[in-house]
C-alpha cells in the first residue's frame, strides 16, 4: 500500500511530470541561484583588479594643457644695461682718440672737442646697438604637452600591490566555494525533506485507508447488531482524525515542494516527480577522520589563511615606503607658441623619491600591521575550535540515529502483526474498535518516525561534508544508494 500512495503521489500534473534526481536538482539550483550569480560578478570584478594591479608596471602616459592668464605680459627692460655699455663704449673711443691728437698735434682734446666727439660716438652707437626689452611672455599662456612616466623600482610596492590583488581574487573564490557548498546543501536538505514528507504522507494515508476499512467493517457489525454504537462512533472519529492528519501531512509536503521549486526553478511544485529515495547508508568514518577532513578542507580557515597572507602582502607595501622610489621621467611640448628661451621642447630623465621624515604614521601601520595578523591567528584557533565541536556534534547526532535505524526493522514487524491480530479479533467480535484504531496509528508512528529517523542521519552527515566541501562525493553516494 505505500508503493501505490508513493506512486500516486509523484502522478500529478502527468502530461507535465518533471523528473528530477537529487543531482540534477543540485545543479538546476547552482545555476538558478542569484546569489552566486551575483559572486561570480564578484570574481569577475576582482579578476579585473588583478589586471589593473599588474597596468601599474607599464608606463604612464599623461596628455597636459592649460590656459593661464597673468595680470600683465612679461618683459624684461635692460635699457639701463644698454645705456651703461653706450657709455663705457664712448669713453674708451674718446681715450683713443684723445691719445690720436696728443701724438698728432701735441696736445689731447679740448673740452669743446671732448663734447663734440663724445655726442657724436653715442649717436653712432644708439643707432649700432638694438633695443635691449625683451618680451617673454603674452599675459594669456597656452601650454600642451605629453608627459610620460615609467617605474623603474619603487621598494617593493607593485609587488605587494599585485600580490595583494592575487589574494582577493583567492579570497572571492573561497567565498564562492562556500556559498557554492551552502546552495548544495540546502538543496539536499530541501530534496529528502520532501521525500521524508512524501514518506509521512504515505504513512498516513495507509493509515487513513486502514481506519477507513475499520470504519466499513464497524459499520456492517453495528447494523447486524454484532457491535455497541460507542464502537462505530469511535471508529468514525478515529477515521475524521486520519483525514486530518493526512490532509497535514499533503500540505506539509506541498509546502516542501514548493520551496525546492522556488530553489530550481521551476514553475509548478506538483509537476516535480523526485527519483532519488531518501537514503540510509551508514558511513564508515571515525570521529577522528571527520575532523581531520573538515579541518584540511573547511573554506573558512582557508579563507583565513589568506587574509593572513593578505596582511603579510600589505605589510611588505609598508615597509616599501621606507624605501626610494626610482622612476624614469618625460616630457615633450606639443604647442610651442608659449614657450620661452627656457623652455625645453623635450626632456627625459630619472628621478628618484624618498621620504626622510613623517608623522610616524608608517611606523604604527607597521605595527597595526602585526596587531592585525595576530588577531587573525586567534580567529583561525577560535574557528577550528568551533569546527571540532561542531563534528563532535554531529557525528554524535547521527551515530545515534543509526543506533535508533536498528530497532525499525522489528518494531514495524511487530506493529503490522499486531493491526492483522486486532483487526482479526475485531471482525470475530472478540476485540474492541479502540484496538484496531492504536494499532493503525502505531504503524503509521513507526513509519514516520524511521523516516524522521534516516533524514536526521542524512542531515547531519550534509552538514559534515559541507564543513569539509566534500558534497560533491556525497551527493553521487547518495544517488548511488537505492
Amino acid at each position: 500500500m505505500k508503493r501505490i500512495w508513493v506512486a500516486v503521489l509523484m502522478l500529478p500534473a502527468l502530461l507535465g511530470a518533471q523528473e528530477m534526481t537529487l543531482s540534477t536538482a543540485v545543479d538546476k539550483a547552482l545555476t538558478a541561484s542569484h546569489d552566486l550569480l551575483a559572486k561570480r560578478k564578484h570574481i569577475e570584478f576582482l579578476q579585473a583588479g588583478k589586471k589593473e594591479a599588474r597596468s601599474h608596471y607599464f608606463p604612464r602616459i599623461d596628455l597636459a594643457g592649460s590656459y593661464t592668464r597673468l595680470n600683465d605680459p612679461v618683459d624684461f627692460d635692460l635699457g639701463s644695461l644698454r645705456t651703461l655699455l653706450i657709455g663705457l663704449e664712448t669713453q674708451n673711443k674718446l681715450g683713443d682718440i684723445d691719445l690720436q691728437m696728443l701724438v698728432s698735434r701735441g696736445f689731447g682734446l679740448t673740452d669743446a672737442e671732448t663734447v663734440a666727439y663724445a655726442s657724436q660716438i653715442a649717436s653712432a652707437l644708439d643707432a649700432a646697438i638694438p633695443s635691449m626689452n625683451i618680451h617673454f611672455l603674452d599675459q594669456d599662456v597656452w601650454r600642451a604637452s605629453l608627459e610620460l612616466v615609467q617605474p623603474i623600482w619603487m621598494g617593493g610596492r607593485l609587488r605587494a600591490l599585485n600580490r595583494g590583488a592575487d589574494l582577493q581574487y583567492q579570497e572571492g573564490l573561497e567565498e564562492f566555494l562556500i556559498d557554492r557548498e551552502t546552495v548544495k546543501e540546502e538543496t539536499c536538505r530541501v530534496y529528502f525533506l520532501a521525500k521524508l514528507l512524501e514518506e509521512v504522507a504515505a504513512a498516513n494515508k495507509d493509515a487513513e485507508s486502514g481506519i477507513a476499512r475499520h470504519l466499513q467493517q464497524a459499520e456492517s457489525l453495528y447494523n447486524s447488531g454484532l457491535i455497541a454504537r460507542s464502537q462505530l462512533l469511535r471508529a468514525k472519529v478515529a477515521w475524521s482524525e486520519a483525514r486530518k492528519n493526512l490532509e497535514n501531512a499533503e500540505l506539509d509536503l506541498k509546502t516542501a515542494r514548493g520551496v525546492l521549486a522556488d530553489l530550481v526553478k521551476s514553475g509548478d511544485p506538483g509537476a516535480l516527480v523526485l527519483t532519488t529515495p531518501l537514503p540510509f547508508a551508514p558511513a564508515a568514518a571515525s570521529r577522528s577522520q571527520i575532523r581531520s577532513n573538515v579541518l584540511a578542507g573547511n573554506r573558512a580557515l582557508k579563507m583565513l589563511d589568506i587574509k593572513r597572507d593578505l596582511i603579510g602582502a600589505k605589510k611588505r607595501g609598508d615597509l616599501a615606503a621606507w624605501l626610494p622610489e626610482v622612476y624614469a621621467f618625460g616630457r615633450y611640448e606639443l604647442y610651442r607658441g608659449d614657450l620661452t628661451f627656457l623652455d625645453p621642447d623635450w626632456a627625459v630623465g630619472v628621478g628618484v623619491k624618498l621620504n626622510i621624515l613623517s608623522s610616524g604614521e608608517k611606523h604604527y601601520r607597521l605595527a597595526a600591521d602585526e596587531k592585525l595578523r595576530q588577531e587573525v591567528e586567534e580567529k583561525k584557533k577560535g574557528v577550528e575550535d568551533l569546527l571540532t565541536r561542531a563534528c563532535d556534534q554531529l557525528y554524535d547526532q547521527a551515530e545515534s540515529r543509526k543506533n535508533t535505524m536498528a530497532s525499525f526493522p522489528a518494531r514495524q514487524e511487530e506493529a503490522e502483526e499486531n493491526l492483522r491480530l486486532a483487526e482479526s479479533r475485531f471482525s470475530s467480535g472478540l476485540g474492541i474498535s479502540l484496538e484496531v484504531v492504536d494499532a493503525n496509528l502505531i504503524l503509521q508512528k513507526i513509519r514516520a518516525e524511521r523516516a524522521q529517523a534516516v533524514y536526521g542521519y542524512v542531515v547531519s552527515w550534509l552538514k559534515i561534508h559541507e564543513l569539509a566541501q566534500s558534497l560533491d562525493g556525497y551527493i553521487k553516494e547518495m544517488e548511488g544508494v537505492r
